[in-house]
């Protein structure tokens, strides 16, 4: 064994190397195995035409195979497994050549075998055949050559196993010249367990093998690794019919299909406030005297307009007046900084802002049109006449502003047609309708309000907007008061409900951060509908939905509501993932944004949206190459039944010595031994690829330590070695057992830091890039205090 493919100066590395196989098994009670034959006939003569696989031998393209299969399904750079190799020579060989019959077998396991892309597969195949093991070798010897001191330990490193045998020949005299083709007796049996691993799942592992195999053994010199396909056949035909799907646009304008409502049933409640309630009549008048007058200020298409609100009434009153003027509206926080405001006026030319009267002083001097409002001003206004008519299905009609990676929020520009497609099919997804009564719980600067808004309005229902609340008993009272029956929470927030409190309400549907087992587990029994709703700003109201939602399978976001979502290769669009292969999420469809504002966001234009259609999506879907196609940064595997699964953002995907933790699952395992008020978050602190070795770190936030406080605006949470503390260390030692059951030892954190309060955004998610950055900076002063031959892992 070579050390290009082993590195045998890493033996400490290789306890946590791992090459692990996800479960995928739909009953994990399940005993016994099964097998799924197939085989590799087909390829046999092109092989022998082929200059580059041709000077290699067949076990190592068997072995080529499986590494770039496992890579595809256990997403690692360094692919590790069993290998055992085994012939049968029968009587008549022994006869001939005067041998005994013996069976001969090699096992290896091959840690830290990187996978370079760029690398050429002439290169890659010669790598792996000069790794190739003599014929005595046994599994002692080589897991002693790679730091394995116990051979049963390699179950620890990896689940999967590639088994070679070769069948015994009859060898008869002929005249003549005989050539035996072993290949050409080749089949594959893949052999696995059922409680483990689906029938689907093995079906595509192995069509992903032979698909695999097929490129290879056909491979020209000069093509590299990156270019294999990955997706077979099979999969392909499979995907193609879950992604057909109808690429129209809607051709209406949000404000005309609430007016419709409003000619439909006038004297219906269209907003139930705790400041005051208005009839479809009400809301049809009064939103034409403030687009009238918005229209006189200049107000058209294309023109963006600032709105600034307090959860009320009006705020609905002046987003469908900006909407009937023709504008498109910009929802911002009274407390933004000047610095913020000036930033989103220049890169909008927004001149004009429609707020509550009591924000009028806060902002004079900022924008140069203020229109102040109050229920007493608007009705005072003169009766409206007209809605803009010249405003189209592909205007914008509104910007939505969210944190950007560079420190420069992005302004994503959304269109009538995308919103109202959208809720079209959202609304038949969940069966809504003019009985729906909708829950404006999200602040009016979030994407998640309009579809609060602009779902009910549309519909013939309610929007419910509930009144201040600073706790969560606080919510369930608005959401009995108000009668809602549906409404959407993010995980962080419906986890701190109670189902009992809340006995009327229908559905309750969650998202923008992964949902917790935990969480579906407390509402499992109850009437309430659990939905996991999958989105993000740039696309209207939400990509998928689950209504069918178990712990088991809690992680799935469904089907797409609007358009198709596929899945590729995290590292390349041009590569579509097999089924059951882990990739980035692609969003396709009319729901999507026109795209971001100004020219500085050009630049993230292009890395989001795709700027060509994949050669895949062409060959698939021939009369959709016009299509828009958004790259989301979210990881996911397409299920076998269509349906999509949710594995989180690539930032909480985390890479240690090449093996891939889920942070979500640590913070998952973590949480068992927390209370509802507790908080986890799992990061890596230190330098990739530095010196020093990085550390899988635990955020602890424990709400009856004396150390934890409310969160300060502007200020930042103390950080205390938590494994050094007398309270905390105790629940540490409780939390490291809890994961040691579920996971492997590599993914149990071996830094823990106590914080006094656990960040937040402004849409109150736990701000991850803020922690990281509090870490990294705690990290190294810790690590400044130890001497220099001592690692803080050793020291902790």
């Amino acid at each position: 064994m070579t050390a290009d493919i082993v590195e045998r100066d890493s033996a400490s590395r290789l306890d946590r190397s791992t090459c692990i196989l996800p479960p995928s098994s739909h009953d994990p009670t399940s005993t016994g195995r099964a097998t799924i034959n197939i085989n590799l006939d087909h390829v046999k003569e092109r092989r022998r035409l082929s200059a580059v696989t041709s000077k290699v031998s067949f076990e190592t393209l068997l072995k080529a195979s499986w590494i770039l299969t496992l890579r595809c399904f256990v997403v690692a750079d360094i692919i590790c497994f069993k290998y055992e190799e085994s012939s049968d020579i029968n009587k008549t060989h022994q006869q001939k050549f005067g041998t005994k019959k013996q069976e001969s077998t090699r096992v290896s396991c091959r840690y830290f075998m990187r996978i370079d892309p760029h690398e050429s597969i002439c290169s890659f195949l010669k790598r792996l055949e000069a790794s190739h093991l003599s014929p005595n070798a046994t599994i002692d010897p080589v897991s002693h050559d790679i730091g394995v001191a116990d051979p049963r330990s390699l179950r620890h490193h990896c689940n999967t196993g590639l088994y070679v045998h070769r069948l015994g020949i009859e060898y008869e005299e002929i005249e003549g010249e005989t050539i035996t083709d072993l290949e050409s007796l080749c089949s594959l049996q893949l052999d696995y367990r059922l409680s483990h691993t689906s029938k689907d799942m093995a079906t595509s592992i192995l069509n992903t093998f032979r698909h695999i195999y097929t490129q290879l053994a056909n491979a020209l010199e000069h093509r590299l690794l990156r270019d294999i396909k990955e997706c077979s056949p099979l999969d392909q035909a499979k995907i193609k019919k879950w992604t057909c799907m109808d690429p129209t646009p809607s051709n209406s304008c949000l404000h005309t299909m609430i007016l419709e409502q409003c000619r439909l049933r006038p004297d219906k409640t269209a907003v139930s406030s705790w400041d005051g309630n208005l009839t479809y009549r009400e809301l049809d008048d009064l939103s034409l005297r403030l687009a009238n007058h918005l229209m006189e200020l200049g107000v058209g298409p294309e023109t963006f307009v600032l709105s600034c609100f307090e959860k009320s009434t009006w705020a609905i009153v002046a987003r469908l007046a900006i909407l009937r003027a023709g504008g498109a509206y910009i929802s911002i926080f009274a407390s933004n900084p000047p610095v913020y405001l000036e930033s989103v006026i220049t890169r909008t030319k927004t001149r004009i802002l429609v707020t509550d009267s009591c924000y009028t002083d806060r902002f004079q001097g900022i924008v140069p049109v203020i229109v102040g409002m109050s229920p007493e001003w608007l009705r005072s206004l003169p009766a409206g006449s007209r809605t803009c008519e010249t405003v189209r299905p592909d205007n914008a009609c509104l910007v939505l502003f969210t944190s950007g990676s560079t420190g420069t929020p992005k302004g994503i520009i959304q269109t009538h047609q995308a919103y109202a497609t959208a809720i079209k099919n959202y609304a038949r997804d969940l069966q809504l309708g003019p009985h729906t009564l909708y829950l404006q719980f999200d602040d009016y600067a979030f994407d998640i309000s309009n579809l609060e808004f602009l779902v009910p309005l549309i519909l013939g229902g309610c929007c419910c907007v509930p009144g201040p609340m600073k706790t969560v008993q606080d919510l369930a009272g608005e959401i009995n008061a108000l009668d809602a029956d549906i409404l959407f929470l993010t995980p962080t927030v419906a986890i701190k409900l109670e189902p009992s409190d809340v006995p009327r309400l229908k559905t309750m549907c969650v998202g923008g951060e992964p949902l917790p087992k935990d969480l579906v587990s407390k509402w499992d029994d109850s009437a309430t509908k659990l939905v996991n709703q999958y989105g993000m700003g740039e696309v209207a109201i939400c990509c998928a939905l689950n209504r069918s939602i178990d712990v088991v399978g809690g992680a799935k976001v469904g089907r797409p509501s609007t358009g198709a979502i596929w899945v590729v290769n995290s590292s390349s669009p041009e590569k579509l993932a097999p089924i059951g292969a882990v990739g980035e999420i692609i969003i396709e469809g009319p729901h999507l944004s026109r795209g971001y504002l100004d020219e500085t966001a050009t630049r993230r234009t292009e890395a989001g949206f795709l700027k060509s259609i994949p050669r895949w999506m062409v060959e698939m879907h021939p009369d959709r190459t016009h299509t828009r196609m958004y790259r989301s940064g979210d990881l996911g595997r397409q299920n076998h039944d269509g349906t999509i699964t949710y594995l989180g953002r690539k930032d909480t995907i985390l890479k240690l010595d090449g093996c891939r933790i889920d942070a979500l699952e640590v913070e998952h395992q973590a949480r068992k031994c927390l209370s509802d008020k507790d908080t986890v978050v799992v990061d890596l602190l230190g330098i990739i690829n530095g010196q020093d070795e990085p550390s899988l770190t635990a955020f602890i936030y424990l709400d009856e330590h004396p150390i934890s406080s409310p969160p300060v605006t502007n200020d930042v949470p103390l950080l205390k070695d938590a494994l050094v503390d007398p309270i905390s260390s105790a629940k540490i030692k409780e939390i490291q057992a809890s994961i040691a059951l579920s996971l492997p030892r590599y993914m149990i954190p071996t830094t823990f830091v106590l914080m006094s309060w656990i960040p937040r955004t402004a849409s109150k998610k736990i701000d991850r890039k803020k922690i990281h950055m509090l870490g990294q900076m705690f990290y190294f002063a810790r690590l400044e205090q130890l001497p220099k031959d001592v690692s803080y892992a050793q020291k902790i």
